[in-house]
């Protein structure tokens, strides 16, 4: 008996409907070869749901939510919404309350597909991008100071624990080793402006290597 998931539908605004329908398809298609069922529950958040209700997210939205197995969101924003009401409501929200702090992208070059990249294939392009997904900008620290007049100044604090970095951490060590390919792990980021937040990074980043995975070669 085919093993079912339940998966909770939010198509989102724009483009988003037609997206999520195409993702549906594949998504049939791989679940009828390896012997799965996929049992949706299309779920109108979004921005004519908030124009037509007032309604960003009911109350309940998270704990409805975490009935299901996975979440297929499309696109959020809407051109008659100000921008920040359903960014914040629905998809802070739901990275915050269901604590989905890995944003975790895939890269893969299949064979026979054209790349702009000079001489590489599908052996060079594979690799997975794990980025965090709760702390830095998204936590949403600043303010705005004389706001209207001349000397006005906004404020957009980059905040990061150690705890959201070494969590991240983990899960991206972790899934080298799962993935077992070329077990390398590459730390990224703006080293000539995020001083301050890239030395922890880069910090925890060596301490957790050497510590808990030294067969995994690091690079940054």
């Amino acid at each position: 008996m085919a093993k079912k998931y339940k998966i909770a539908v939010i198509g989102g605004d724009g483009t988003g409907p037609e997206v999520v329908a195409e993702a549906r398809k594949v998504l049939n298609a791989a679940t009828g070869k390896h012997g799965l069922s996929l049992d949706y529950t299309e779920i109108e958040w979004g921005g004519e749901y908030y124009k037509r209700t007032g309604v960003v997210l009911p109350e309940d939205g998270c704990d409805r939510l975490r009935q299901f197995d996975s979440i297929l969101l499309g696109a959020i924003g809407h051109p008659d919404v100000k921008p920040g009401i359903l960014e914040k409501g629905i998809l802070l929200r739901l990275r915050f309350e269901l604590d989905q702090y890995i944003n975790l992208r895939p890269v893969k070059l299949y064979p026979g597909v054209w790349t702009p990249i000079k001489d590489k294939g599908p052996d060079e392009i594979d690799f997975v991008v794990v980025r965090e997904n709760c702390a830095g900008l998204y936590t949403g620290g600043g303010q705005i100071i004389k706001k209207g007049r001349p000397q006005e100044v906004a404020i957009q604090e980059m905040v990061y624990t150690r705890f959201d970095v070494d969590r991240c951490l983990r899960y991206a060590f972790e899934y080298t080793k799962r993935r077992n390919k070329r077990n390398t792990l590459t730390l990224c980021g703006k080293t000539n402006v995020l001083t301050f937040v890239y030395d922890l990074w880069e910090r925890a980043f060596h301490e957790m290597g050497k510590k808990d995975y030294p067969e995994i070669k690091r690079e940054y």
